[in-house]
């Protein structure tokens, strides 16, 4: 269940971000990972480069996931204005108008952020390397596998027209993003 809640945090934050936008939607998205470094709790993108293992990394993605989609239907019954669903439609428009490759390289590149800041955030007890990396990584339209389930769903209206290249992106953002993850750990040889 500790998954479970990391997901609905991704998605207060990608929520913030879709509300508010630019750099102060950037950094408000950064309270949803600050609070699951705090909590000790398990975010896909925050194991992926441990020696946690396989089966149970990808118990930790999919209870982001369910926690995600919980979260974001449940924000999207009780909210009224149309700019967080204009703005996720258009998200998700630009991301799957972007060759598949060019995504798988976006999600690298989110996943080796996130795996950095917490890493560093856990090794200095510190939020700033949190409060500079997460809105980095979203400033630059990075692919996070568990913040694109907001806004996958959100911009579904939009986007529902190729299911087959939305899978495929889905499943290079989830790839890529464990490859990112495990950079730092490959190139320093630690975890």
């Amino acid at each position: 269940m500790k998954g479970f809640l990391s997901g609905m945090l991704i998605t207060l934050g990608a929520y913030a971000f879709l509300n508010v936008g630019g750099a102060i939607g950037a950094l408000l998205f950064a309270f949803g990972i600050i609070c699951i470094v705090k909590l000790q709790i398990p975010l896909y993108t925050g194991v992926a480069g441990t020696d946690m293992k396989f089966a149970d990394k990808l118990e930790v993605l999919a209870q982001n996931i369910a926690g995600s989609l919980i979260a974001t239907f449940l924000l999207a019954l009780c909210y009224t204005q149309k700019i967080p669903f204009e703005n996720a439609e258009g998200i998700m428009a630009t991301k799957l108008a972007t060759p598949l490759y060019i995504s798988f390289i976006k999600a690298i590149m989110c996943g080796m952020i996130v795996d950095v800041s917490v890493y560093l955030s856990k090794q200095t007890n510190s939020t700033i390397p949190l409060i500079f990396g997460i809105p980095l990584f979203i400033l630059c339209g990075f692919n996070h596998s568990i913040a694109d389930v907001t806004y996958i769903i959100l911009g579904a209206d939009g986007n529902m027209n190729n299911p087959l290249r939305l899978t495929w992106y889905y499943a290079l953002c989830v790839i890529g993003n464990y490859v990112g993850c495990n950079i730092r750990q490959i190139c320093l040889n630690r975890k």
